[in-house]
């Protein structure tokens, strides 16, 4: 019977020393978990420390500081989006505000008063309102300098304000040093060379000039 066959390869006696084989195998794990520490087997559930159980209290605190720990750091993820997304519109917009910037910069220092009148206007008004009354003043000045230009003769040493042109020079005081009849040149103090203006943007201080006065 040993010798007869199972199939076409595999015999019997095959069978059976495979069989032996496989259970002196298993004897020998056998031996080895006893010889160890609590005597368990290898991969036996003996030697797996046994997780401890919850309490529904402690659940709750587990789950409580999970649920705080992801809303941090979504809070952060958040913060750094909006931070990323406010450095990327700065930067689109970097180049106009450098404009408006340059202009600001160009602009003639205010006066106090003027400063505080700049002030109620621009909180107490909307957009629109403080445009439509831009319009009327510079309206207003213009028509007021044709006004002072017409009965306006200046004369070489005259002393004289500037009020229009350049915004840089406006408010400043200087000498007239050539009068056209419409324009004039004004030399004010710190600059290399006179001003170049229109006489309606200039106004008279009350000095005169010395050869009006000496004829007077």
């Amino acid at each position: 019977m040993s010798n007869s066959k199972i199939g076409s390869n595999v015999s019997v006696g095959q069978l059976d020393r495979a069989i032996a084989a496989a259970r002196r195998r298993t004897e020998e794990r056998q031996k080895e978990g006893a010889a160890r520490p609590g005597g368990s087997p290898r991969g036996s559930t003996a030697e797996r420390p046994q997780r401890a159980r919850l309490t529904p209290e402690e659940r709750a605190a587990r789950d409580l500081k999970r649920d705080a720990e992801r809303s941090a750091a979504k809070a952060e993820r958040d913060r750094a989006r909006d931070e990323r997304r406010a450095a990327r519109e700065a930067q689109r917009a970097q180049p106009h505000l450098a404009k408006v910037q340059k202009a600001e910069a160009r602009l003639p220092k205010l006066t106090e008063r003027a400063a505080a009148v700049f002030r109620d206007i621009t909180v107490n008004l909307t957009g629109a309102e403080a445009s439509s009354l831009a319009l009327h003043l510079n309206h207003h000045n213009r028509a007021s300098a044709t006004q002072r230009a017409v009965g306006l003769k200046l004369e070489e040493g005259m002393q004289v304000r500037i009020t229009g042109g350049d915004p840089r020079f406006i408010g400043q005081e200087g000498t007239v040093v050539r009068a056209q009849r419409i324009r004039c040149y004004v030399e004010v103090p710190g600059t290399k060379k006179p001003v170049y203006l229109l006489i309606s943007e200039v106004e008279r201080t009350g000095a005169a000039a010395p050869a009006a006065a000496a004829g007077a």
